[in-house]
């Protein structure tokens, strides 16, 4: 087999001079290069690899016809070991580690000097997703064979590119022939892989690719069928080779692919997402972890809005991750300065994920989207591909525009990782991001990998859903590692991972959207007017907040800000309470003034326009003392107190104080007198009359999930006692119970969907892990108040909505 990589380096010279696995990794010189490779030398490599792979995937189609639920019931029965064997045997020396091109961040201390050619083979770069630790699972190897074995190969042909880790020069090298490789609808090893001429087929260029990048994939591809074929042989060594395509052909029955967890999980997904078949575009999925993200980023406003205590330590995080903010942590004016920051964050992340949410929304279904398609040009509809385009230059600006920044300052301040950066001297993000020595491995990992989505230079080696995948698997893997990366830095991690899916659901659109691509429709004025409009926005937004740093703000240690509501209520701590949220309101009042003067923009009105429904801020109520009052009961004889129920502690109920209602005596006959008529209006004016009361839906619970949502939403009583954690786990059993079914996504945050039939809800919510949760700890109960206003405002649930059997 032809390769375009390592032939010098992997010859074994010690002395290469390449350096250690870190520098090389930031440099990409173990990434694969492409050769120089000729017109006529292209086509007959193109045409041994179609060869090979089209003769191969026969084989492997006849004897998946007649033989799957065999090889799925042998595979699934052998040991780790059985199965190991088997692995070696059809591809030796196969790499050990989940995505070994990876493997190079986490042993950066064992052997970092060591020839390239000893730690990393060029196949984990070509092949990263063939290795033992994913294969001897019992479903990737089920679902590889059976995928590939059912589709054709044209089918895999982007993602086999698209998954393989690529170094520089691949764009840079390709040819200006003129030439695209097709590979859709091809069937013969002829045309799979032939070479076209764009000038004479001008409508099958988006069905093609660049030969070179084509030529990558058809090597790529052989590798996998005759693999997979030496796999199937090694289970079915029993049977006789024309036994496998002579015997019978089986129904195609459905995989009984085993289950990894309680709960659903997308790294589940992630993992065996490249041994499926190439799934269509899930539009509802996406429409809905970005109603979700637009739900949260509103919920995230409305709390800086209205409670304190959630303000004051969003204000906190925020200085803690700003290193030119850390800087000034003891001037006075730095609080009012980290305000403006908080707040101006807050709107930007709201007016962009209502609008990726509002164009989502625009777009009909897929199917009809499709039909008013062209396939002869694989172009959409003009106004879909207007809206797709707008699409995709958002979730290609937005990543870089705000979570990449934010963790470029950010991450070397959190308080985990700030002893191993020049936080006190840096000066600008270049002397920041320099790690000092003694670094230990876990440390190193962390900043070679952030590094690689952080910096400009290697965001061109390392593309971001490669990064994205690895530091997940960092986090479900490596618990010494992911403790060093607190709420903050995952928060945004989460963002990043959120753009880099929606980056790859729509380039993985294809042919469509190589079409708007291609025809520039991105650059189109529609699209350039939407999108300047937004951004003048949100730089207008911004800008004139930084103005609201004159204005003084007092400390979180301050008494202004202090908040007891987690605390059993007193006279004393509900004053200071609204003493709290009366300081808050002046805060917000007066960056609404500023802004109204000097941009005339309302912030009041920005947010009013991207609620999806009308809310009102949560307040505290005046104390209102509470008295006992005593019940008689009817009195006893004497006996009674010997037996059955004592009346030595007569029962005691509380009610609020309530002062006495005039009594008005109304005028029934004749005209009623000029005193008689003014006292009823005063009457009226005192006691305004009271809407009725709207029925609560009551949905029947066990007792276990009552408890639950009993603390996440208390009924009135019981905002007179202190509020109680819950568990991370009782909360994933209550939502479940209920009909929401719990989805682990990337970092920290889950999704809560309603199941088919759920009556409870219609929309999802997500929520975030509390790192308490992960030390073995309960939710703390200020979360566990914040959890509960979300699920009132997102869900429309209410106290009292779920009863106890």
């Amino acid at each position: 087999m032809a390769s375009y990589t390592y032939e010098l380096i992997e010859m074994g010279d010690d002395a290469h001079g390449l350096g250690c696995k870190c520098c090389r990794f930031q440099s990409g010189l173990d990434l694969p290069t492409p050769k120089k490779l000729s017109t006529d030398e292209i086509k007959k490599l193109g045409l041994q690899f179609s060869t090979s792979i089209i003769k191969d995937w026969v084989q492997l189609n006849c004897t998946i016809k007649r033989f799957e639920s065999t090889i799925q019931k042998r595979w699934l029965k052998k040991s780790l070991k059985q199965r190991k064997e088997i692995l070696l045997t059809a591809w030796p020396n196969m790499s050990k580690e989940h995505r070994p091109d990876f493997a190079a961040l986490r042993n950066i201390k064992r052997a970092a000097y060591t020839p390239r050619s000893r730690t990393i083979p060029s196949a984990a770069y070509l092949w990263p997703y063939i290795n033992l630790e994913d294969l001897v699972q019992p479903n990737p190897m089920v679902l590889f064979i059976s995928s590939r074995g059912r589709e054709f190969p044209d089918a895999f042909i982007a993602g086999d590119v698209e998954n393989a880790h690529l170094g520089k020069g691949w764009l840079s090298a390709l040819p200006a022939s003129g030439l695209i490789m097709q590979f859709v609808s091809q069937r013969t090893p002829r045309s799979y892989g032939s070479l076209i001429d764009v000038a004479s087929k001008p409508k099958r260029s988006a069905f093609g690719c660049d030969p070179i990048i084509g030529l990558l994939g058809l090597e790529v591809q052989a590798g996998i069928y005759d693999f997979l074929l030496k796999c199937a042989k090694l289970i079915l060594h029993d049977i006789q080779p024309p036994q496998l395509k002579l015997a019978p052909h089986q129904s195609q029955l459905s995989l009984s692919v085993a289950k990894t967890s309680q709960w659903l999980s997308l790294t589940g997904q992630m993992r065996e997402a490249p041994y499926r078949a190439p799934q269509k575009l899930d539009f509802e999925r996406l429409r809905e972890l970005v109603a979700c993200r637009r739900a949260s980023a509103e919920d995230h406003v409305w709390l800086l809005r209205e409670d304190p205590a959630y303000f004051i330590d969003a204000l906190k995080e925020n200085v803690e991750h700003d290193y030119k903010l850390f800087h000034r942590r003891l001037d006075d004016d730095v609080w009012g300065a980290a305000a403006s920051d908080l707040v101006g964050e807050a709107f930007t992340y709201l007016l962009y994920w209502h609008r990726i949410h509002e164009l989502l929304q625009k777009l009909p279904p897929i199917e009809s989207q499709l039909k008013q398609a062209c396939p002869h040009t694989a172009r959409l509809s003009s106004a879909h591909e207007k809206i797709w385009a707008e699409l995709d230059e958002l979730t290609s600006m937005l990543p870089y525009d705000l979570p990449v920044s934010r963790l470029t300052s950010g991450l070397p301040c959190s308080p985990r990782l700030r002893h191993r950066y020049p936080v006190a001297t840096a000066t600008n993000l270049d002397e920041l991001w320099c790690m000092r020595l003694g670094r230990s491995e876990a440390e190193t990992r962390v900043d070679n990998l952030f590094r690689a989505v952080t910096d400009s230079r290697e965001q061109r080696l390392h593309p971001l859903h490669l990064c994205v995948q690895e530091a997940q698997y960092m986090l479900d893997t490596d618990p010494e590692s992911s403790s060093l990366l607190d709420p903050w830095v995952l928060g945004h991690f989460e963002d990043l991972a959120l753009l880099s899916e929606l980056q790859q659901s729509i380039s993985s659109f294809k042919p469509w959207s190589s079409g708007w691509r291609s025809g520039k429709v991105n650059q189109s004025k529609t699209v350039t007017d939407a999108l300047n409009s937004l951004l003048r926005l949100e730089e207008k937004l911004v800008i004139t907040l930084k103005a609201c740093v004159d204005y003084p703000l007092e400390g979180p240690s301050s008494v202004c800000w202090q908040y007891p509501a987690e605390k059993t209520p007193t006279e004393e701590r509900i004053e200071q309470m609204r003493h709290a949220e009366d300081h808050l309101d002046w805060f917000w009042d007066s960056a609404e003034e500023v802004v109204m003067i000097l941009s005339g923009l309302k912030l009041s009105r920005i947010l009013k326009k991207r609620t999806l429904q009308p809310r009102k801020l949560n307040r505290t109520p005046r104390w209102v003392q509470l008295v006992r009052k005593v019940v008689p009961k009817p009195s006893l004889p004497v006996e009674s107190l010997a037996v059955g129920g004592s009346t030595i502690y007569p029962q005691t109920e509380f009610e609020t104080c309530s002062t006495s209602k005039p009594k008005t005596k109304v005028k029934t006959r004749g005209a009623p007198s000029e005193g008689t008529a003014m006292l009823q209006r005063v009457a009226d004016e005192a006691e305004p009359v009271q809407p009725r009361a709207r029925p609560i839906k009551t949905v029947q619970v066990s007792r276990r999930i009552h408890q639950t949502f009993r603390a996440l939403l208390p009924l009135p009583s019981a905002e007179y006692h202190q509020r109680s954690e819950i568990s991370w786990d009782d909360l994933l059993r209550a939502m479940d119970g209920v009909g929401m079914e719990p989805e682990k996504l990337y970092g920290s945050v889950w999704v809560f969907r309603p199941k088919s039939g759920c009556d409870v809800a219609s929309r999802s919510i997500q929520f975030h892990e509390p790192k308490e949760v992960r030390r073995g700890s309960k939710i703390p109960s200020r979360m566990v108040r914040v959890f509960g206003r979300r699920m009132k405002y997102t869900l429309g649930w209410e106290a009292g909505m779920f009863v106890g059997a």
